[in-house]
């Protein structure tokens, strides 16, 4: 990345230039992503899970079930997921 940002901006092509810019803006945060072990890649796929869910079924008429069917699919242990007997 070190090489990258050395180069002078008006010697790259213009999609890299583009990607210059950005990695110069954003070193700090790109550099902590790759020495933090965290990421938030399970939390986006529990709201494209909710989402998809949400679009198939559109018309819902009762929240119980709607949040019951997100519960059952997300298959997290933090989610505990009450039936009525």
């Amino acid at each position: 990345m070190a090489e990258l940002l050395k180069t002078k901006l008006t010697a790259l092509p213009k999609p890299c230039q583009k990607a210059q810019r950005t990695l110069r803006n954003h070193r700090e945060e790109i550099e902590r992503s790759f020495e933090q072990p965290y990421n938030n890649g399970s939390l986006e796929g529990t709201n494209n899970v909710i989402k998809t869910i949400k679009r198939v079924a559109f018309g819902f008429q009762s929240f119980p079930n709607f949040r019951l069917r997100i519960l059952l699919v997300a298959k997290s242990p933090y989610f505990n997921v009450k039936t009525a007997a």
